[in-house]
């Protein structure tokens, strides 16, 4: 540990401390109930599935709806199993064909769209989620996982784009509903990877009567058949869940769990035999900046710490190992090579705000820019200062523990070399005209590189490292802050020259990731805006085949076509360590699913004590 560490630890200490009164006063209050309290970093969106794409949402929806099939929580390698479904379909008709038969008697909240009876959850209710994915009106962003994918539901979106409403009373041949609990759907062409799809937490069936009664309101009325209800909601400050009561609760499948993982016998044996879930409450506080929401965990406001801040690495695990003090309180830390990607996204269009994007367009001197900012950037500093190491440099889009990951493909077009860039730049005339010292455009046109990020200080600090980056190879950047939330709205429309980004698995498959570079996935995944037809046709073969060597080739070529056009700079592959206070019981972190509170245990006399 740093001389300067344990110092800087007590003062944490103290600083949490002095919090601790009115959060002692207030975990009295709720001292018969099991509560878990934690801290995303970053906000939410809202909990309307089809319209939304952000990891905390998508999180919170995991609790609230329940799709067709999950993942066994224990499992490793992930495994599906069925969730709503009664069991998990084998492909019929050449692998175009998949028949899904929903369990009877599973129940939606109550809610005021139903008029004081219990709606059951149907077949139909599937259907219309896929159509919703489609309709113009809702603006999915996660619209690309059904396009040209369904038999006839391309048509039908096609219809609603000319008219101005979607038909969900249309016949679509590969929706169909054959009696109330069966939904029979055909494939345009087998998809390896649909079933995984039907697994995702916001590929969930919802009441058409729900989305009809609140409308545009719809992110702030979700009405799911999941464990959770969202009980109180302040939007960007605090989530509440609690129980569901009409939830018809099940046990933990122990079969998969490996007895040699810690983690797994602990959870084993705290939940065996219960029925779950176990939690009555969940609270929530988004908190963007790291030291508080580190403080929070310290203090023993927050019973878990997921996704610890790297900037607190030294502090919470020197050398590898947790450090005494969290040691005496028994906190237990769960390390994990996340299935994801960070990446900053050059916006490809020609125009920003009306104004011409010295990054956009496909012109030789607009890639040669773009590849010289990749190189210029200090990755290396990155990993090893800013990630404190915990972070594997990406080679490709696609991350270590993925089906298609290639960990034999390197690159040196995105490794740090600002010799290289400023060659780069001098060769296709980005040179300092008027001696001021920064470079300017080949037309002679002031150049000035703007990058947005979402704000908080782990990312005020990589912003910071592409000024200097950039600075030192000449070019003039300036970087703005502003919410997560705000970021991803501007994403999405294009008002970005450049763009800090992260995307964690939907499903174990390289395909989730290159689908981000897909031409026909501009205004959802693609905020790139990159459209190459030779990168497309490629992904669009790739989607036929499974896993394979042949669809390997296939990768190495969009690799390769990536790279030559620069559409990104690569960023990492985050390692994540979260903590736990030893009253939670049933902690483990799925490579997939993003939350586990319905697996949670508290032990509340321990967490009572603590409190105090």
């Amino acid at each position: 540990m740093p001389r300067l560490a344990a110092p800087f630890y007590a003062a944490l200490l103290a600083a949490a401390m002095a919090l601790a009164g009115p959060v002692a006063r207030e975990a009295s209050a709720a001292a018969e109930k099991k509560v878990v309290r934690m801290a995303f970093r970053a906000v939410e969106t809202g909990f309307d599935p089809m319209r939304i794409d952000d990891r905390y949402s998508v999180g919170v929806c995991e609790n609230l709806y329940e799709p067709l099939l999950t993942y066994d929580y224990l499992a490793r390698p992930v495994r599906l199993v069925p969730l709503v479904a009664e069991a998990i379909p084998q492909a019929e008709e050449g692998g175009t064909r998949f028949t899904f038969r929903v369990r009877p008697g599973i129940f939606y909240v109550d809610d005021p769209a139903f008029n004081g009876k219990k709606r059951e959850l149907v077949a139909q209710d599937m259907a219309y989620a896929i159509k919703r994915f489609r309709d113009p009106a809702v603006r999915s962003p996660y619209e690309w996982l059904f396009e040209h994918k369904i038999l006839g539901l391309d048509e039908a979106a096609e219809k609603a784009k000319k008219t101005g409403r979607f038909d969900y009373e249309g016949k679509i041949p590969g929706l169909e509903v054959r009696d109330r609990y069966t939904l029979s759907i055909k494939l345009t062409e087998p998809d390896y990877n649909f079933l995984y799809i039907l697994a995702m937490p916001n590929v969930v069936p919802v009441a058409r009567e729900v989305i009809e009664k609140y409308g545009a309101d719809s992110h702030a009325h979700p009405v799911g058949t999941g464990p959770y209800v969202l009980k109180e909601w302040v939007r960007r400050s605090k989530i509440v869940l609690e129980r569901n009561p009409n939830y018809r609760g099940f046990e933990l499948d122990v079969t998969h769990a490996n007895p040699a993982d810690d983690f797994d016998r602990r959870a084993v044996a705290a939940l065996r035999g219960k029925r779950l879930p176990i939690l009555d409450r969940v609270e929530i506080y988004p908190i963007e900046d790291s030291q508080p929401r580190f403080l929070a965990f310290l203090n023993k406001e927050h019973d878990l710490l997921d996704e610890m801040p790297t900037s607190y690495i030294h502090l919470a695990l020197p050398n590898g190992k947790l450090s005494p003090e969290l040691q005496r309180n028994g906190v237990t830390v769960f390390r994990e090579e996340q299935l994801e990607l960070t990446y900053d996204s050059f916006n490809l269009r020609e125009k920003v705000d009306g104004k011409d994007n010295p990054v956009g367009g496909y012109a030789p001197e607009r890639v040669a820019l773009r590849r010289a900012m990749v190189l210029a950037y200090d990755r290396d500093r990155e990993v090893a200062i800013l990630r404190k190491g915990q972070a594997i440099p990406a080679q490709t889009p696609v991350p270590p523990g993925v089906v298609g990951y290639d960990a034999n493909f390197r690159s040196r077009e995105q490794d740090y070399d600002p010799a290289r860039a400023k060659a780069l730049l001098d060769l296709y005339g980005y040179v300092d005209r008027d001696g001021d010292g920064w470079r300017e455009q080949p037309d002679g046109k002031p150049l000035v590189i703007e990058y947005k990020y979402s704000s908080g200080q782990d990312n005020r600090e990589l912003a910071e490292l592409w000024s200097k980056s950039m600075a030192e190879v000449g070019i003039r950047m300036r970087d703005v802050s502003v919410q997560f939330a705000d970021l991803l709205k501007d994403r999405k429309v294009g008002k970005f020259m450049v763009s800090g980004a992260a995307w964690i698995a939907d499903y174990p498959d390289a395909q989730n990731f290159l689908q981000l570079l897909y031409g026909p996935n501009t205004g959802q995944s693609n905020d790139a805006a990159f459209q190459l037809e030779a990168f497309d046709r490629l992904y669009r073969r790739s989607i036929a085949l499974p896993d394979s060597p042949e669809r390997n080739a296939l990768y190495r070529d969009m690799n390769r076509l990536f790279l030559a056009y620069a559409p990104w700079r690569l960023g990492v592959h985050r390692i994540y360590n979260h903590l736990q206070y030893p009253w939670v019981k049933g902690y483990k972190k799925h490579p997939i699913l993003y939350t586990n509170f319905k697996y949670l245990d508290v032990d509340v006399a321990a967490q009572r004590a603590a409190s105090r």
